[in-house]
């Protein structure tokens, strides 16, 4: 076996280098704090962000629906009168509103007859065009001419002149059952709503009333044989585009002549011995009617709706004819879309027991709410960013437009108030005005997404008919045109 090797005693020295350290590591636990100290302040930069974001989206689509037709200018931090025009000129606050201003047949002290244009924000006459000379019998205020203006153009959304129907034909005094004057001249004028200078000027059958549809004006007289006879015309050049002719005499020896008016893209005739209207399409061609029809009415859009009472309903039926769309049949009387965004396409809404909502392609009910509209001037609906709202008995009611499921109220005065619906965009705005005349009436404004109130503005003394024209609100009473901002 090999030998071990001998041992050697040996002595421990303290080394005296220092120690090999291990490599320094970056401490992770020594920033923690400082992430959490910055953690709620990158927490609020980003809430505000996004607020600033959510504020801005919602200025931009106020912005959108204020610039919306039917839409109004904000009102600020009152209502003042800011001019009076004359008593002559309260016609116009009934009148066609275009281009900023007021626009319709005035009469004047000696019974003559002008169409004036008002600018709506300073009641200064921008332009007038004679219509007719003195005539005596219109001196008297409760004769009424049958003398009128309609817009005309390729768009009567935004129409550039306006059809003149000159006649000598007046309503007798109001109230005492005065035939007044049938026709025995007229003439056919078209004025440039621009300026009123007079586009075309000509004499036609004696009429005491016109239909104006895009393209035509059509009047209707009484022949020899006492046959029902229209006749459209190009209103420029006066060329004849088509005829109708009845096809059987109308009843009594001598019947009165019919009246005829432009609505829904029809011509509608109504006869006195006829229990119910006639339609004629845009080409001549008569349109079948239901023969239980008793009420017929236009709406703002220039729709045609005609109503007739159904047993085991307990609302009317009402068609509704509209330029270029199929017939669509609701329950109840259809509301005007004072203002609408587009949003809920197809969509109409309608009142009776209900408030209805429907589809306008195929007829079908969207759906039901139990609210009551107000029976108010101008009764409307104002669809905007997916939301109804209509101006019930006792609170102004926002509604889901495609659920009809109510998203908030907001309870109107107590006491009996009436007035239009409105939007200036941001807010959702109700003119209560006193039902009898007496008193003070208010502009109620609440917030638009959520019903809370903004505040409410008195109108000013003796204003009490108040009523949107254009991006403005008017007063019309008895002295005249008030125009208010």
């Amino acid at each position: 076996m090999p030998r071990r090797a001998a041992l050697v005693p040996v002595e421990l020295v303290e080394d005296s280098r220092p120690e090999p350290t291990a490599p320094t590591m970056p401490n992770r636990r020594s920033r923690r704090p400082l992430l959490w100290l910055l953690a709620p302040v990158v927490a609020v930069a980003v809430l505000a962000g996004a607020q600033q974001v959510s504020e801005a989206m919602a200025r931009a689509a106020d912005a959108r629906v204020a610039a919306l037709p039917g839409a109004i200018d904000p009102l600020g931090d009152g209502i003042d009168v800011v001019w009076r025009s004359d008593p002559i000129d309260l016609p116009l606050a009934y009148g066609l509103v275009a281009q900023g201003a007021l626009h319709g047949v005035v009469v004047g002290p000696d019974g003559s007859l002008t169409y004036r244009s008002v600018d709506l924000a300073t009641g200064a006459e921008r332009w007038s065009a004679d219509l007719r000379g003195p005539d005596p019998a219109l001196v008297d205020p409760l004769n009424t001419t049958r003398t009128r203006c309609q817009p005309w153009s390729a768009d009567l959304a935004e129409p550039t002149q306006v059809v003149c129907l000159v006649t000598d034909v007046y309503l007798g005094r109001a109230g005492t059952g005065e035939a007044g004057r049938v026709a025995s001249q007229s003439r056919l004028r078209v004025l440039d709503l621009a300026d009123g200078h007079a586009l075309a000027d000509r004499a036609i059958a004696p009429v005491g009333s016109m239909a104006v549809l895009p393209g035509l004006v059509a009047t209707g007289v009484v022949d020899a044989a006492n046959h029902l006879l229209v006749v459209a015309t190009d209103p420029l050049t006066g060329a004849e585009l088509w005829r109708y002719r009845g096809a059987g005499p109308l009843l009594g020896a001598t019947p009165p002549p019919p009246d005829v008016a432009g609505v829904g893209g029809l011509v509608f005739v109504s006869i006195s011995t006829a229990d119910s209207p006639m339609l004629l399409s845009a080409t001549g061609e008569r349109v079948p009617v239901d023969a239980a029809t008793n009420g017929w009415a236009g709406t703002e859009q220039g729709w045609l709706t005609l109503q007739r009472l159904e047993a085991g309903r307990n609302d009317p039926v009402t068609t509704v004819y509209r330029p270029g769309e199929p017939l669509v049949e609701v329950d109840g009387t259809l509301l005007d879309r004072s203002v609408d965004d587009g949003s809920v396409p197809g969509l109409e809404v309608s009142t009776g027991q209900a408030l209805y909502g429907w589809d306008t392609r195929t007829g079908a009910r969207r759906w039901e709410a139990d609210v009551d509209v107000a029976p108010v001037f101008r009764p409307s609906v104002l669809v905007i960013e997916g939301v109804v709202y209509v101006a019930g008995f006792d609170d102004i009611v926002a509604l889901d437009a495609r659920t009809g499921d109510v998203r908030w109220t907001f309870p109107r005065q107590v006491g009996s108030y009436r007035g239009e619906l409105l939007t200036d965009g941001a807010h959702i705005l109700l003119v209560e005005a006193p039902s009898d005349g007496v008193g003070t009436g208010y502009v109620t404004i609440v917030d638009r997404r959520d019903g809370t109130f903004v505040h409410r503005l008195a109108l000013p003394a003796g204003v009490r008919d108040v009523f949107s024209a254009g991006r403005r609100l008017v007063d019309a009473g008895s002295q005249g045109i008030a125009g208010l901002g």
